[in-house]
């Protein structure tokens, strides 16, 4: 791949997928804590234009910024930056695995709402049967999320691991600079991977599911500006 190839890559890849993270989080997490599950199936429902969009575009998104970043190695040669790449990676897998779970979500959130307004019936029979769906629908969901929490913390972690690691690598083995030369790139991806890292393993147990999503989002957020800045470079400069 051209080094304008992987330029590209590099920054359209996670700017689409981040574009993708923000709707997903805006439209079906919100507020909302990640075992909420009465609350995620409300906001799920009648969703499933906009799952399509979010699965589309992190689906899309993702695997361009890996072929981008993974054309990028030899840039700060050696072992760490072997790790880092593989890391990010494997997390990235974890992420596009992952999200079609949102379709499951939209899917039950609709089939709540059914069973929800089923509860109101005059017919007490109708009543109790619809109750007890809503009850199963909550179940089976609370089980999804479950997985889709624990594949979500374990991609943010490879995730951090995987750029605190290149961060290490630009640091001691790199002469490579972003497009705006004052940014240094070693430090900055280090510092991206602390605080995802920090997020999935302290902020979420102490301080709850919406304060880690915001220090995660801003991470990532972060860490599309690293990859902008690298790819830009790799885009406007000759093969």
């Amino acid at each position: 791949m051209s080094n304008k190839g992987k330029g590209i890559c590099l920054v359209l890849g996670p700017v689409v997928a981040f574009i993708g993270w923000i709707l997903y989080q805006a439209t079906f997490i919100g507020s909302t804590e990640n075992d909420d599950i009465a609350g995620l199936l409300s906001n799920a429902e009648g969703g499933t234009v906009m799952a399509t969009v979010v699965i589309i575009l992190i689906i899309i998104g993702l695997p361009m910024f890996v072929a981008g970043l993974r054309g990028t190695k030899g840039q700060a040669g050696g072992t760490f930056e072997t790790l880092g790449i593989g890391f990010v990676t494997l997390a990235v897998i974890v992420f596009v695995a992952t999200i079609g779970l949102l379709g499951t979500h939209v899917e039950m959130g609709d089939k709540f709402a059914e069973y929800m307004a089923g509860t109101q019936s005059t017919d007490a029979a109708v009543a109790a049967k619809s109750m007890d769906a809503a009850y199963a629908a909550q179940i089976s969901t609370g089980a999804v999320q479950a997985f889709n929490v624990a594949a979500n913390n374990i991609g943010s972690l490879l995730w951090g691991a995987g750029f605190f690691l290149i961060g290490v690598a630009y640091t001691l083995n790199s002469s490579f600079k972003s497009i705006i030369p004052a940014i240094p790139l070693g430090p900055l991806a280090a510092i991206i991977g602390i605080l995802i890292i920090v997020s999935v393993l302290i902020i979420d147990p102490t301080a709850g599911s919406n304060t880690a999503g915001i220090v995660g989002g801003i991470s990532f957020a972060i860490s599309v500006l690293w990859s902008v800045l690298v790819g830009a470079k790799l885009a406007t400069s000759s093969d």
